[in-house]
């Protein structure tokens, strides 16, 4: 499964990414994330770890993040692994101008059987869910940058 979402933003490329990616304090910029603890290591950059608890599907969901690649002012990619899939999921900033573009690519892959087969009878539902939780994290986003 993957799927990529784009919001415009108002604002220049480098507040974006400064709230984009400031980790940190994502719990207080996204309104789906519920509780966010910086786990021991580096504090940004590659290797930066966090748990994240945000709700999905109706239910409490707590996923371990990491840093997988860092490219200031343009894109980081965050991966977790969880209930037999590896998830990546690339943010990037592009300059159009005086604003920008604001993206995330998602990408889910199941590593286990019970995942694979659970990923081409839930595919349709999970696609949509998760699409529309990252416009709602994009738009909380470009809100914070606009302000």
């Amino acid at each position: 499964m993957h799927c990529t979402v784009s919001v415009d933003v108002n604002a220049p490329a480098e507040a974006a990414w400064a709230a984009a990616s400031d980790i940190h304090n994502a719990a207080g910029r996204i309104p789906a994330i519920t509780r966010l603890e910086v786990l021991p290591g580096p504090r940004s950059g590659v290797g930066m770890r966090w748990r994240e608890t945000r709700v999905m599907f109706g239910r409490e969901a707590t996923e371990t993040m990491e840093i997988a690649e860092w490219s200031p002012p343009h894109s980081y990619v965050a991966t977790a692994c969880s209930h037999g899939c590896e998830y990546r999921s690339t943010v990037s900033v592009t300059p159009t101008g005086a604003g920008c573009t604001l993206s995330i690519r998602f990408e889910g892959r199941p590593l286990t059987v019970v995942a694979k087969v659970m990923s081409v009878l839930m595919a349709p539902l999970a696609g949509r869910a998760v699409r529309h939780a990252l416009i709602q994290d994009l738009q909380a986003i470009k809100r914070f940058t606009e302000r």
